[in-house]
């Protein structure tokens, strides 16, 4: 038994994760965690320590030396320690919990643990006054995330998220009860910094499971349930189906909108070169990428083999992402490829979205409010109904042809006091009095550009002067050269304040036809981000109209 002295509560971190019910503490473990299990008082433990071995750049390093020069190692050890604990609750089933120290956590399959446990117990432990930093993810055709941290505890509203439109990811803070813990912060693990021993342990991982269980979080957090979890596993295999479907239309050079990203934020000494892995993909000396992208993905998938991948489950457990070094994969720098797809799909009348190695279902009234405020947006007449072209370059050459239409493309305009600004006012002016603004829905670049160019040139034609006097001049010089007139009579001239009534903010886009629902729209969570952008720009009094432009 411990002597005394290791039963005093010492101040410490512990990271905690949830096995998933049905999962076993063996099936947890990589195949090859390379770990030892080593008798315990309670629980398994496993333990590992890594050989020493020099770091990549020693060799760089070494070479600047004179003299003799003994190596430099780095050495990592590694713990995982499996402990049952009993609920508060009787009526629920005693679950186990992974306790990982140093490395440890590398040796774990993700899929073995509860998604977002560490998460829900932050939100449910912590008071929105109370928190002191937030992950978000931002779902469109490219997934942005950020960290924001305060100097100390704040309230949510001073983090600015957009409960509509942003994925919480993590969270961290000061919980209501300090003797839990002195802070907490929260993903799929939770990590605790307490005072803490191994005679009270389980008793601090039986107030995070009952936490896990609490729905306290409702009342401060409760858009976290705009988009929730799917945990059917029948659900789900059918929604990796749909997902190995587009992939493979990719590869056969069709177009789709699966894309794939890094499901976690990376610190900016993390930027390597990073190749694909598994079975399928071409073999030998691996191509390095300095960045991850579908693109490049596919053609590894087209210089392989892509008929020896079954399915999603076979792709999901063979392919990942690791880090290049010289010329090989860094086993313990990896990631698994299913982790990194994002993609959004309508199935049996709910919208779905894959991210982070998750499905989440989308809340049907939060779905239908945000379908009725984007079609409320949608013009029944837009200025081109269809085109024939393949790009944005070819449909705006399209466009300079209608008499009715001025091409302000490429026009860059600085406002006062911002040089070099170089703010697009929009992509053409019609004669009645519209700034329309152009994306190809179907490029790699995400439609929210699309939203903020709108934003941004309306805030400045109602409130700059030298916006307004630079944009009148340049829409002579484009009349002049493209023989068109009229168009500078339309707008005031550089001291008269517009009336945006007057005026029509128009986003064109140009969509092929949903193969399932024959209709043309846009992403589900392109409408979200619309949704506060079209407010902000009808606040200041011009109308907002969506014009969906059919590429046949």
């Amino acid at each position: 038994m411990a002597d005394e002295d290791e039963r005093t509560n010492k101040s410490m971190s512990l990271s905690v994760r949830l096995l998933r019910e049905g999962q076993s503490i063996d099936e947890s473990l990589r195949d090859d965690h390379g770990l030892e299990e080593r008798a315990s008082e309670a629980g398994r433990l496993f333990v590992g320590q890594a050989p020493a071995v020099s770091p990549a750049w020693f060799k760089f390093v070494r070479d600047f030396a004179v003299g003799e020069f003994r190596p430099l190692v780095n050495q990592s050890c590694a713990a995982v320690l499996f402990l049952d604990v009993p609920p508060e609750d009787k009526r629920k089933a005693t679950r186990t919990v992974a306790l990982t120290f140093g490395t440890g956590h590398h040796s774990l399959d993700p899929d073995a643990f509860e998604r977002s446990f560490g998460l829900k117990v932050v939100l449910n432990a912590v008071a929105r006054s109370n928190l002191r930093s937030v992950d978000i993810a931002t779902l469109d055709a490219t997934t942005f995330q950020k960290r924001i941290q305060a100097s100390r505890d704040a309230d949510l509203r001073g983090f600015g998220i957009d409960v509509d439109r942003d994925l919480l990811r993590l969270a961290a803070g000061s919980p209501r009860d300090n003797s839990f813990a002195r802070s907490l912060a929260g993903k799929d693990a939770l990590t605790l910094h307490t005072k803490t021993s191994p005679a009270d342990v389980v008793e601090k991982c039986k107030t995070a499971l009952r936490l896990y269980h609490a729905t306290d979080y409702r009342e401060d957090f409760g858009f976290i349930d705009f988009v929730t979890p799917v945990r059917q596993q029948d659900l789900i295999e059918q929604l990796d189906a749909a997902v190995f479907a587009e992939l493979q239309e990719l590869v056969k050079g069709n177009a789709s909108d699966l894309h794939i990203t890094l499901p976690d934020i990376l610190s900016p000494e993390e930027s390597v070169e990073v190749g694909y892995f598994g079975i399928g993909l071409k073999s030998g000396r691996k191509q390095a990428y300095g960045q991850i992208a579908i693109e490049d993905y596919v053609e590894e998938l087209k210089a392989g083999q892509i008929a020896e991948i079954a399915d999603m489950a076979e792709l999901r457990a063979s392919h990942d992402i690791r880090v290049i070094a010289d010329g090989g994969g860094d086993k313990k720098q990896k990631r698994k490829l299913y982790d990194c797809f994002v993609y959004e799909l309508t199935y049996k009348g709910n919208t779905y979205v894959l991210f982070a190695g998750d499905w989440f279902v989308v809340d049907k009234t939060f779905h239908t409010a945000v379908e009725n405020d984007f079609l409320k947006l949608v013009a029944k007449k837009p200025f081109v109904a269809s085109t024939n072209t393949q790009n944005e370059r070819e449909f705006i050459a399209e466009l300079d042809a209608h008499k009715n239409l001025l091409n302000l493309d490429q026009v860059k305009l600085s406002p006062a006091g911002a040089p070099g600004a170089n703010l697009e006012p929009c992509d053409f002016l019609s004669t009645t009095r519209q700034f329309i603004h152009l994306k190809d829905g179907h490029s790699s670049a995400p439609i929210s550009h699309l939203w903020n160019q709108g934003v941004v040139s309306a805030e400045s034609f109602v409130r700059d002067e030298q916006f307004r006097i630079e944009l009148r001049k340049e829409v002579k010089k484009r009349q002049a050269k493209s023989k068109k007139a009229g168009f500078d009579a339309i707008l005031p001239d550089g001291r008269s304040k517009p009336v945006p009534s007057e005026f029509t903010v128009v986003f064109g886009i140009m969509r092929d036809r949903y193969k399932k629902s024959g209709t043309v729209s846009i992403p589900f969570f392109s409408k979200v981000s619309l949704r506060a952008v079209a407010s902000r720009i009808e606040l200041m009094g011009f109308p907002v109209e969506v014009h969906l432009v059919e590429r046949i």
